[in-house]
């Protein structure tokens, strides 16, 4: 095995958005997970994340949830982390992100903070949200975090309800100092397996990256496109500006995840359980059959194709979480595969 750069903690199940697109795997209706047993003391935590960096060689944990902000120690996991010198970010949807819990974590301690900006309309922004007021308190704290001198990444989930306004929220996030976008097109899971209305086609996403290449290159700003799109459907290639990734599961790319009692899962997208750190060594779960498989996976009919092993289908833990099977293709490759005749680049 060899050492991973990074990997996703999430702290804590508990939020307090319901947002319709939301992946987690144990939101939505039969939605299903790890068992969640006790929690574990802060003490207990601190120990099974330094086992993780250790065992891992990993140097960043990306803290993540639910909200993490609604854990209470998490102040005290940041700080253990900044003192082991490692590094942390921060995935939080901004609402509980005030003065007072800016100060908490201290200045300098989140190596970047990632926070929602859905539309730059607050209506929109707010009922994608599931809460009145998201917007407002998501826009205070990145302007309280810029006065501080943070980095602040803001996050668009890219669905039909907000991609005609994009263009708008771009420039907001410009104008508001963030350091950079991710542009992430909706990814069904947990919430948002009871919503794949929310996808968009591939003509309205190719039709905003194109916005997207043109404000990076008027702003000089980094925008970046994590979650897979299948090059069948999305012509990437002639984007200079933009950035984007595809499933790195098994790689040293890859980010595995730890929930908060010790369950390690292949991604924070994944359903699929190796194991509990508590019990086995990050060797054991990393190179179990488990996570073999999951790496392997593809869809049957990709075969053949000459982007398969780059692209592996799109996004796996997705086909995983709505379809049963990682080998099952992704949502949003099943739904516009077919709309697209001739999509796919020649050999």
């Amino acid at each position: 095995m060899s050492p991973i750069s990074s990997f996703v903690f999430e702290a804590t199940r508990a939020c307090n958005l319901s947002c319709a697109h939301c992946y987690n795997i144990w939101k939505g209706p039969g939605a299903v997970g790890p068992l969640d047993p006790k929690p574990l003391s802060t003490a207990q935590t601190l120990d099974m994340l330094e086992q993780f960096f250790q065992q891992s060689g990993a140097t960043l944990c990306t803290l993540s949830g639910g909200e993490p902000l609604l854990r209470a120690d998490l102040p005290e996991i940041v700080k253990f982390i900044a003192d082991r010198g490692s590094y942390a970010n921060l995935v939080t949807n901004g609402t509980l992100l005030d003065e007072a819990m800016l100060d908490r974590l201290g200045s300098g301690s989140i190596a970047i903070y990632e926070l929602p900006l859905l539309c730059a309309h607050r209506g929109i922004h707010d009922a994608m949200s599931g809460l009145e007021g998201a917007f407002d308190r998501v826009t205070n704290a990145i302007a309280e975090l810029k006065l501080r001198g943070e980095t602040v990444v803001g996050v668009f989930v890219a669905t039909r309800t907000n991609l005609p306004h994009f263009e708008e929220t771009l420039e907001l996030g410009v104008a508001l100092g963030l350091d950079g976008l991710m542009f992430n097109r909706f990814n069904p899971g947990g919430e948002g397996r009871a919503h794949l209305d929310l996808q968009a086609s591939p003509a309205e996403l190719q039709a905003a990256l194109d916005l997207a290449e043109e404000g990076a290159q008027r702003y000089d700003f980094p925008i970046s496109c994590s979650i897979a799109l299948p090059p069948c459907l999305i012509d990437t290639a002639r984007y200079q500006r933009l950035t984007f990734g595809f499933c790195a599961a098994g790689t040293d790319r890859a980010y595995y995840t730890l929930d908060a009692v010790g369950h390690v899962r292949p991604c924070n997208h994944s359903a699929t359980v190796l194991g509990n750190l508590r019990q086995q060594s990050f060797e054991e779960l990393s190179s179990s059959a488990s996570m073999r498989e999951f790496v392997a996976a593809r869809p049957r009919a990709c075969s053949g194709c000459h982007v398969e092993h780059e692209c592996l289908g799109g996004c796996k833990a997705a086909a995983e979480v709505c379809c049963g099977s990682p080998w099952e293709m992704d949502p949003f490759l099943a739904a516009f595969r077919s709309a697209v005749p001739g999509s796919v680049p020649p050999r």
